[in-house]
């Protein structure tokens, strides 16, 4: 059966990488299918070329993936590839959130044959093989026998074959200003081989915070992966980094990178230790960069840019938020170390502010 994995532009912003959602499937997906990937972002498609591309392919089932912002969009794509024949499963975020809305049970229309509720990875084999066999149920989730969610563990986690996908498709430098795709070619970094790579070494965060969804989707316990199989990946993409040469940057996307100091500390020595350097940007939060150790490995292992999120200066606004891990009061100090080894902070915050009276 051949399979489409398909991400759509989210509208809003460009995102500058692609997600790691429709890799990872890829890699879990059975034996004896083709699995094409399109990302609207990189490569931004109608309806109706949605729609061709699943009819020349001969497409047996389309796995669209979207966050809330993208929902609307998801649901036009889904709708269109269904009233050519070809059936649906949607999943991630929004449809984990509210999961009678894609199916029709909320009142609205339908706009899947099937969902995956939270974390796929372990649901994902079975949905093809049912899709295979024509027997696609309603609703995919990862329950034990008891009915209790069960989150996948990372201890063997998917190779995933970066050395024979065209990386070149999911170039989204291209929607960069001009004058930054000025800057990366004159740092040496011509824009056109530039690629920024997702990759995750652990989920979960137990911090509560609360506007993010992370806790909700991934859970408040954290699972890593080896170090090894981190370095093996990273190995992999520095040596088809100098085959194809071009520009690898890697983006850990775990939510926190550093939420447990002692095991980044020697995922970062070990990725020294076995030569294992590429340029690589993380979410780390603004109070575990006080640990001068942690920020010294960083800049050894490869570390770019780090981003964090500051919120707010009031202390009574990251209350409101339940953020009060963070201290205004350091933050000076945790820009100023990371800027003296040379990692740019992207600092963010959020539109929270505390009500007058």
């Amino acid at each position: 059966m051949n399979i489409l994995l398909y991400n759509p532009d989210n509208e809003v912003t460009n995102n500058f990488m692609p997600h790691l959602w429709m890799f990872l499937l890829k890699s879990l997906t059975p034996a004896g299918h083709e699995v094409y990937l399109l990302d609207g972002n990189a490569q931004p498609t109608s309806e109706p070329e949605l729609v061709n591309y699943v009819l020349e392919h001969r497409i047996g089932l389309v796995g669209i993936g979207a966050m809330t912002r993208m929902a609307e969009k998801a649901y036009r794509r889904a709708d269109a590839v269904r009233a050519a024949g070809v059936p649906v499963v949607r999943g991630g975020p929004h449809v984990t959130e509210v999961p009678d809305e894609p199916l029709g049970r909320d009142g609205g229309p339908r706009h899947a044959d099937a969902i995956a509720l939270g974390e796929a990875d372990q649901t994902w084999p079975r949905i093809v093989s049912d899709a295979a066999r024509g027997v696609l149920k309603e609703v995919y989730a990862p329950l034990n026998e008891l009915g209790k969610e069960v989150k996948p563990s990372l201890d063997n986690y998917p190779v995933i074959r970066w050395d024979r996908m065209d990386l070149d498709q999911f170039n989204l430098i291209g929607h960069f200003p001009k004058l930054a795709r000025r800057i990366l070619t004159g740092l040496g970094m011509p824009w056109r081989s530039f690629h920024l790579i997702p990759i995750e070494s652990g989920r979960g965060c137990p911090y509560g915070c609360e506007f993010c969804t992370v806790t909700g989707f991934f859970g408040d316990s954290i699972r890593f992966r080896s170090n090894g199989s981190v370095v093996e990946e990273l190995l992999l993409l520095k040596s088809l980094e100098k085959r194809r040469k071009g520009k690898f940057v890697v983006f850990f996307i775990d939510d926190n990178f550093a939420i447990n100091p002692r095991r980044t500390k020697s995922l970062l020595q070990e990725i020294i230790a076995q030569k294992a350097q590429v340029p690589w940007v993380a979410q780390i939060s603004m109070n575990l960069l006080r640990d001068e150790e942690l920020v010294s490995l960083i800049a050894q292992s490869g570390g770019k840019w780090i981003f964090m999120g500051l919120e707010s200066i009031d202390p009574e606004n990251l209350k409101t938020v339940a953020k009060t891990f963070n201290k205004p009061g350091e933050y000076g100090a945790v820009l100023e170390r990371l800027a003296s080894r040379l990692i740019p902070p992207r600092p963010s915050t959020t539109s929270w502010l505390r009500r007058a009276g």
